[in-house]
């Protein structure tokens, strides 16, 4: 026989009642924008590393290779970079949402937050537009052009929005779990998101100094050759890369300090289930137990007697009335009428 079904309405337990803060998935939507964030700094130290070490050798094979090797890697890291921006964009907007969820200090850290992320993605989409531009347009430009050209000044300017957008992003990194990550790591947060910003002046300073070498050829006596030329659009486009490249130390710390929030957040939540009183079943209305009418008792007359055929009261032998109503009584009257 098959087991009888229950009509009630199931009930889920607490866990499934109670809603997840949008805080906790804002931080685990952050933890993996890091880890994409990492992807996008190896592969831009990649592309900025080896245009140092190709400028190096005076081989033309190798500058060919290196600007094919250029192309392929900006549009990698176009693509990382679109991901990366939709993820975070969901992850600002859930940390937007649950800013009041722990107390008005993690409030006025997340909104600060939120603050830094609309302003490195500005930066960063416009270095990287002006990226695209350089990769399209072709880095020749530089020096086809007579007298000095204004493209010269575009890989200084990439650098700088660059290193602005990262230091502006290492803040919003630093602030979004300002006030729920373990104390102890508050100090790696600092230290990431100062040496983040300082290692991307190492490449405002490469590319500033080589952008000054080109200034100083059309100066003096307006030609370059095209082995300098070469090696220096190397250099300056590779030294683009060098800010984001350079970032990924900071993001790694990062990212073992949200990993630690992201713990902490866990924990805490489950504890707050595991507070919580387990809910009442929902259970068909039991059945409303009736209790029996008492019996009336049955009421025998005396011997000899009956009833009065007005009220029904007994009455004995030979009365002449009954004691209840006063009724005459005729003797042939036996129980009530």
């Amino acid at each position: 026989m098959a087991a009888p079904t229950s009509s009630a309405p199931p009930v889920p337990y607490w866990p499934s009642v109670v809603i997840k803060p949008d805080t906790v998935r804002g931080v685990g939507t952050l933890f993996v924008n890091l880890i994409l964030d990492i992807i996008f700094s190896m592969c831009a130290l990649a592309v900025g590393l080896s245009a140092v070490l190709v400028a190096a050798s005076p081989d033309p094979i190798a500058a060919a290779s290196f600007i094919a090797t250029l192309a392929a890697a900006s549009c990698g890291l176009v693509l990382v970079f679109i991901i990366n921006f939709i993820l975070s964009l969901m992850s600002v907007i859930r940390m937007h949402h649950g800013a009041d969820e722990y107390g008005p200090e993690h409030a006025a850290n997340a909104r600060r937050g939120v603050t830094f992320k609309w302003i490195g993605a500005g930066l960063s989409t416009m270095a990287a537009i002006l990226v695209v531009g350089l990769v399209i347009f072709g880095t020749t430009t530089l020096f086809l052009a007579g007298g000095i050209p204004p493209t010269i000044y575009v890989p200084l300017l990439i650098t700088i929005f660059w290193t602005a957008g990262v230091s502006a992003k290492a803040q919003m990194y630093r602030f979004m779990v300002r006030s729920l990550q373990p104390p102890e790591t508050r100090r790696w947060s600092d230290i990431a998101s100062a040496a983040i910003p300082a290692l991307g002046i190492v490449g405002i300073s490469l590319v500033g100094y080589y952008t000054a070498r080109i200034l100083g050829f059309f100066s003096n006596s307006g030609v370059v050759t095209s082995q300098e030329a070469a090696q220096l659009t190397q250099i300056m486009v590779g030294g683009v890369f060098l800010p984001p490249g350079l970032a990924l130390v900071g993001y790694i710390v990062f990212l073992v300090v949200y990993g630690r929030t992201r713990d902490r957040l866990t924990h805490g939540l489950a504890t707050l289930y595991g507070s919580l009183p387990p809910p009442v079943a929902w259970t068909a209305p039991a059945p409303v137990a009736t209790t029996p009418a008492a019996a009336v008792p049955t009421v025998t007359p005396p011997a000899g007697g009956g009833f009065c055929g007005r009220c029904g009261h007994p009455y004995a032998a030979g009365a002449l009335f009954c004691l209840n109503c006063g009724t005459p009584l005729a003797p042939s009257t036996s129980g009530p009428s």
